[in-house]
C-alpha cells in the first residue's frame, strides 16, 4: 500500500513538473531523421520565395534565429540514400565519408529583411551536383556538405 502511494505521488509530481515546463520530454531525432527534416521535400512542391518562407518555418529553421541558407532536395529517400554508395570523396571537414550526386533542389537564402520567426527567404530551383556526408551501416545521409 505504501509503495502504491509513493508511486502515485511520484507520478503526480512528474505531471506537475511537465505542466510547469520544468521537465522537457525527449524528442530526439537521429542524424538521418534530422537530414531528412532539414533537406528533403519530395515530391517537389516549390522553388519560390513563398515556398522557402513556408518550408523553413514548418521545418523549424526560423527560431531562435533565421537560418541563413538551406537546400531542399526534391528526390525520394531511396534516390538520396543511393548517393551514399557512390565513391567516397573528401568532405569540407577533411573526412572521407562524402559522396556526390546530381539532384533537383531548391536553395533558400535569408534576405535579412525580417526577424524570427517570420524570416524572409529568396528561393531558387535548379538541378545540380550535391555532396552528402554519410554514416552508418548501411550508410545513410547525415549532412549536406555542399
Amino acid at each position: 500500500m505504501a509503495l502504491q502511494k509513493t508511486l502515485s505521488l511520484l507520478l503526480l509530481l512528474l505531471l506537475t513538473l511537465l505542466g510547469l515546463g520544468l521537465v522537457q520530454p525527449s524528442y530526439s531525432e537521429t542524424m538521418y531523421e534530422r537530414f531528412l527534416r532539414q533537406h528533403v521535400d519530395f515530391p517537389a512542391t516549390g522553388g519560390t520565395n513563398l515556398y522557402c518562407n513556408r518550408m523553413m518555418q514548418i521545418r523549424g529553421m526560423t527560431t531562435p534565429s533565421c537560418k541563413k541558407f538551406n537546400t531542399f532536395i526534391h528526390e525520394d529517400n531511396s534516390t538520396i540514400d543511393s548517393i551514399c554508395i557512390t565513391p567516397n570523396i573528401l568532405c569540407k571537414n577533411g573526412m572521407m565519408n562524402c559522396h556526390a550526386g546530381v539532384v533537383r533542389v531548391t536553395e533558400c537564402r535569408d534576405t535579412r529583411r525580417t526577424r524570427p520567426p517570420n524570416c524572409s527567404y529568396h528561393g531558387s530551383a535548379s538541378t545540380r551536383r550535391v555532396v552528402i556526408a554519410c554514416n552508418g551501416n548501411p550508410p545513410l545521409p547525415v549532412h549536406l556538405d555542399r
